[in-house]
C-alpha cells in the first residue's frame, strides 16, 4: 500500500502536467488564485452594468454537501460574483433519492421554479437534471440552457439542441489503466461503486469503449456490501476502479479508509478527486472547471450569443 500511496503522488502530477493538458493546468491556477484572496472579478473586462439585472437558475441533479456538486457551484459562483446577475439554485437531489418517481416529480418541481424566477438562462448539471427537466420540459423551446457534467455522451439527451449547448464529461481511461497494470498481476478489471443511476451509465459505457463487456461490476447500497464487494474483488479482477461513494447510504469514511488500507491487494483507482483518501491512483477531473465553462457560457448567450452557434465541449 505505501508502493501504491508513492506511485500515486507522483503520478498526480505527471497526470496534470502531461496527461490532463492545458484545461486541467487552467483550473488548477483558478484555483490558487482564489485561495491566495485575489478579489479581481473574473467578469471585470465586460462593461459596467451591461447584465445587471440579468437572471440565471441553475439546476442542480444532486444535493449540497455532495464534492463534485459543490465544486460545480464554485465554478458558477467565482465566474458570475459581481457580474450584477441574479443566480438562483434549486438542487433535485437526485443522488440520494434514485427512483425514476422521484426524478420525474423533481423535474416537475423545478420546471416550476423556473416558470416563477423567469430566468433568461438555465444552467442544468449532470445526468439527471437532463433526463428529468431540459428533455421533458426545455429542449427545444425559446431557452437558453447551458449544461455541464452529463458523462460521456450527451447524444442520448438529443444534444446539441438549437437551444442547449455545454460541456461533456470524460474520464482519463486509458491512463488510468496504464499506470494500474503497471503493478497489476493480471488483465482482469472491476469497477466497484454506489448503486445510482449515473454509476450504472459509467458501467455501460465504460464496458462498451473499453473493455468489450470484460469490466466486472460491483454495485453496492450499504457499507456492508461495499465491504464484501471490496474483499470479492481482491480475488476476482486484477485492477479495481473505486469510483464513488455516493449511493451508499450509510458510507463512514474514516471506516472506510482504514478498511481500504487494511485490505487493498490491488491496484485502485478513480477519477473523482474526492476519492483520493480511498484509492492508490486518482486521475481526476475538474468539475470546478465545468462550472465556470457553464458560467462563461451563459455570459456569452447573454451578451447576444446564439446558443446554438456554441459547440458542444
Amino acid at each position: 500500500m505505501k508502493l501504491f500511496k508513492y506511485a500515486v503522488a507522483m503520478l498526480f502530477i505527471s497526470f496534470f502536467t502531461i496527461v490532463a493538458g492545458p484545461a486541467a493546468l487552467c483550473a488548477l491556477e483558478t484555483g490558487l488564485s482564489q485561495d491566495s484572496g485575489s478579489s479581481a472579478s473574473p467578469v471585470g473586462q465586460l462593461s459596467s452594468g451591461q447584465l445587471e439585472g440579468k437572471k440565471v437558475f441553475w439546476i442542480s441533479s444532486y444535493h449540497q454537501g455532495y464534492e463534485a456538486n459543490d465544486d460545480i457551484e464554485r465554478g458558477i459562483r467565482f465566474i458570475l460574483r459581481d457580474s450584477g446577475i441574479q443566480l438562483r439554485t434549486f438542487f433535485m437531489d437526485t443522488k440520494r433519492n434514485d427512483s425514476e418517481a422521484y426524478g420525474r416529480q423533481a423535474g416537475i418541481d423545478a420546471m416550476a421554479q423556473i416558470k416563477v424566477f423567469q430566468p433568461d438562462v438555465v444552467i442544468a448539471s449532470d445526468d439527471n437534471a437532463q433526463k428529468y427537466l431540459v428533455v421533458p420540459f426545455l429542449r427545444n423551446t425559446d431557452m437558453p440552457v447551458v449544461f455541464c457534467g452529463v458523462n460521456w455522451d450527451a447524444s442520448v439527451y438529443g444534444y446539441p439542441a438549437p437551444n442547449v449547448t455545454g460541456m461533456v464529461e470524460v474520464d482519463l481511461t486509458n491512463e488510468m489503466q496504464r499506470h494500474m497494470r503497471a503493478y497489476a498481476r493480471g488483465n482482469r478489471i472491476g469497477y466497484l461503486s454506489g448503486d445510482v443511476e449515473t454509476e450504472r451509465k459509467i458501467v455501460d459505457i465504460y464496458n462498451r469503449r473499453f473493455f468489450n463487456g470484460a469490466m466486472k461490476s460491483y454495485l453496492v447500497d450499504s457499507m456492508a456490501s461495499f465491504k464484501e464487494a471490496f474483499l470479492k474483488a481482491q480475488q476476482e479482477v486484477d485492477m479495481l476502479y473505486v469510483y464513488n461513494y455516493t449511493g451508499i447510504r450509510d458510507w463512514d469514511r474514516l471506516e472506510a479508509e482504514l478498511f481500504l488500507a487494511r485490505n487493498t491487494r490491488i491496484p485502485t483507482g478513480s477519477h473523482n478527486g474526492f476519492m483520493s483518501p480511498f484509492v492508490v491512483f486518482v486521475a481526476a477531473k475538474s468539475l470546478q472547471e465545468h462550472g465556470e465553462y457553464a458560467a462563461w457560457t451563459a455570459i456569452r448567450i447573454l451578451q447576444g450569443e446564439k446558443t446554438a452557434d456554441i459547440p458542444l465541449a
